[in-house]
């Protein structure tokens, strides 16, 4: 005898099957991590990056019970750790922790890119965001950011700003203010940021957009005068120190990230389990402390909120690096 089944049971089951399969995965792995997890880093130890990678390595195994280990894998803008990463079994065990360059404008600027940020990488969750500060030689005559918006637009093309990373969240945000303001002023691209500085300081360019941790002592010693912060809030390191958006240019946001992301194909449910680690590890006040002294906000997310994070990021510095006449190299 033929039992038939109705559309409604039909699709009830298949949901309860799905519902299953679902909840199966997060059990087929029960003792997940059951060894360290790799942590890609891509860039040398010590910068900015390198210390969030290590503090939330330092931090998830307290909420994942088992080891983060740090790997820096530097060179060629983030590529060299981007494809370790991605050529990577995509098992949960190896992760990376990703940047504006690595993931938002690499695309951008490298003509031949042996990866692809969207196909070969799932996003897990934001860590950090970082913000930049706008600052002008001490001696300079204007003391905040409409000052200096009109004392250039009376120069158009007597000015330079300074560039130390071609295609960081600092060289951006100055284009990203020139293309808001219409103000015409020379790119001069240095060797690294250290450079960059330095020729600031000394009076040869005019502009240089810097991370806050960065220039801060500068700015309390007075070497150098700041104008504006790139952050969409005021970071607590420069409190009395206005935003951008605040100086005149609603919604203007120009910030360095980071965030974790793992191979393409790694199953969903480890994806979630580390995303939810990871955002524990975010509410806990030490781990904002330890960032409040270095202008780093600590921003962490689900894996579809960083997902749409990451394809605004993509689209916003593709459009600004388009503008700016940068072609990929």
């Amino acid at each position: 005898m033929t039992k038939r089944i109705s559309r409604r049971s039909f699709i009830e089951t298949s949901f309860g099957i799905a519902a299953a399969s679902a909840s199966s995965a997060v059990f087929a792995q029960p003792d997940f991590p059951g060894r360290p997890i790799q942590l890609i880093v891509p860039v040398g130890a010590g910068g900015a990056t390198d210390t969030v990678a290590r503090v939330f390595a330092n931090e998830l195994p307290k909420v994942l019970k088992g080891a983060v280990i740090v790997e820096n894998k530097a060179g060629a803008g983030g590529v060299i750790g981007a494809v370790a990463a991605k050529s990577a079994p995509a098992d949960g065990y190896t992760l990376f922790v990703g940047t504006i360059g690595t993931h938002s404008t690499n695309p951008y600027l490298m003509a031949r890119l042996p990866y692809d940020p969207v196909r070969d990488f799932l996003p897990i969750s934001l860590l950090t965001k970082v913000s930049n500060v706008f600052v002008v030689p001490k001696n300079f005559p204007v003391n905040t950011l409409q000052e200096f918006i009109a004392y250039a637009k009376a120069r158009p093309g007597e000015l330079n700003f300074s560039v130390g990373t071609t295609g960081s969240s600092s060289h951006l945000a100055v284009e990203l203010f020139k293309q808001r303001t219409g103000l015409n002023m020379e790119r001069i691209i240095y060797k690294g940021p250290s450079e960059a500085s330095t020729d600031l300081q000394a009076g040869r360019v005019q502009l240089l957009s810097s991370p806050v941790i960065n220039e801060s002592a500068s700015i309390k010693a007075g070497r150098v005068k700041a104008l504006a912060q790139t952050a969409l809030q005021r970071v607590p390191l420069l409190p009395d120190l206005p935003t951008v958006a605040e100086s005149g240019l609603p919604g203007f946001e120009a910030s360095g990230w980071n965030g974790l992301l793992a191979p393409a194909g790694t199953p969903h449910a480890i994806v979630e389990l580390l995303s939810e680690a990871v955002r524990k590890v975010g509410q806990r006040k030490e781990v904002a402390q330890i960032f409040a002294g270095q202008g780093v906000d600590v921003v962490t997310n689900t894996p579809q909120e960083f997902g749409r994070f990451l394809e605004a990021d993509r689209k916003q510095w593709g459009e600004v690096i388009k503008a700016a006449g940068i072609k990929p190299q």
